[in-house]
């Protein structure tokens, strides 16, 4: 009971960076870029809140769409920020075919880890992105600290996050078969990497904003 009413905070706060996006009237660059992946993650917590006993639709057909769709946001938030199309265009196509390809071989009876591959790409497209950023920054030497670029927090929580479930999703084999793990561990690690992430695009959403106030 603990758990479930963790998850539906962390589904429930997801909403707030759109809240705060849509009531600012100054939402900086890096912000804009973010915003179709906070609306994502918006409409996504509401639907895990109200989605599924309203529509008794398959949990495994929304994160199916759930991630292509959040690959994409991320995608065009990398694209918008390093302004490299050719490279953007070339992940995204690659990501298509490999996610065409998988679900073609895919039915909602099947074990969840068939998604493996997915999770790969992401945590790949955003291992490079972030590795290409923090290459440009220190290329141009701009008189800014990370602390004080927006771009800093979106990117490192994208980094902790991704690469935090990935690990978990590795590792997932193996919780599965020892029957000494629950299987509600697994999840909650899960969720708390998403409260990680949405905790920090709140305070850097509201930060962005209260800069441009200044």
């Amino acid at each position: 009971m603990e758990h479930l009413t963790f998850v539906n905070f962390v589904c429930l706060i997801g909403v707030i960076p759109l809240i705060i996006f849509v009531f600012n009237k100054r939402n900086n660059l890096e912000t804009k870029y973010l915003l179709p992946f906070i609306i994502l993650m918006a409409f996504g917590g509401l639907y895990e809140l109200f989605g599924y006993s309203l529509f008794k639709g398959s949990t495994k057909y929304w994160f199916r769409i759930y991630t292509l769709l959040e690959f994409y946001t991320v995608l065009y938030f990398y694209g918008k920020l390093l302004k490299n199309n050719l490279l953007y265009l070339v992940f995204g196509i690659l990501y298509f075919l490999l996610y065409f390809y998988l679900i073609l071989d895919w039915s909602p009876s099947k074990k969840g880890f068939d998604d493996l591959p997915l999770t790969v790409a992401v945590t790949l497209l955003v291992i490079v992105s972030s590795f290409l950023w923090f290459l440009n920054v220190f290329k141009k030497i701009e008189d800014v600290p990370l602390y004080k670029r927006t771009s800093f927090y979106y990117i490192s929580s994208f980094l902790i996050y991704f690469t935090g479930t990935f690990l978990v999703f590795i590792m997932g084999d193996y919780m599965f078969l020892d029957d000494s793990i629950s299987r509600d561990k697994f999840w909650i690690i899960i969720v708390i990497f998403g409260f990680f992430l949405r905790l920090t695009l709140i305070f850097t959403v509201w930060k962005a904003r209260v800069k441009l106030e200044r």
